[in-house]
């Protein structure tokens, strides 16, 4: 469950980027709900991305990524032999917010995501699945706990699933 709080965060995400989102994930096979509650907790509902960066996804820097101008250096946590630690990274920075989200999409398009993108069968099997392969440092049901109200209040705002 989730609080009227969070709901509102995440219908203000929702109506600021949701469109975009749509659009980038259109004939994935991604969940609209899983790709979206994924941005707003790897950006921090867009409050928390690296400054100017335009990425949404937590996208460590990646020159071969189509849009990336350079990168942002920005502290972050990770999962290190068990033990949380906050390091700083690399992370890339997108011309605008259009080629941060088709970014994650391209991401997840990568072979390690198939298996989430064919056989999953809700948006939280994804994101677990998306986590296994490696997405995360987070371990992989930790990561899928820490956005299930996230999931849950996207799903009932959009009444969005899987978009073809």
């Amino acid at each position: 469950m989730y609080s009227s709080y969070l709901y509102g965060r995440v219908k203000n995400f929702v109506d600021q980027y949701g469109q975009g989102i749509a659009q980038s994930i259109r004939g994935t096979g991604l969940f609209f709900t899983a790709v979206t509650a994924q941005s707003i907790l790897e950006s921090g509902y867009g409050d928390r991305i690296p400054t100017n960066s335009n990425n949404f996804a937590g996208i460590k820097y990646n020159p071969s990524l189509q849009g990336v101008t350079g990168y942002v250096l920005a502290d972050t946590s990770e999962v290190i032999n068990g033990m949380k630690v906050r390091v700083k990274a690399k992370f890339s920075k997108f011309k605008d917010v259009e080629s941060g989200f088709k970014a994650h999409v391209s991401v997840l398009l990568g072979d390690r995501y198939a298996q989430a993108r064919q056989v999953a069968k809700s948006p939280e099997e994804q994101i677990l699945m998306i986590a296994k392969a490696g997405y995360s440092t987070t371990p992989p049901q930790k990561y899928l706990d820490s956005m299930s109200g996230i999931i849950d209040a996207v799903r009932d705002y959009s009444k969005l699933g899987r978009i073809s």
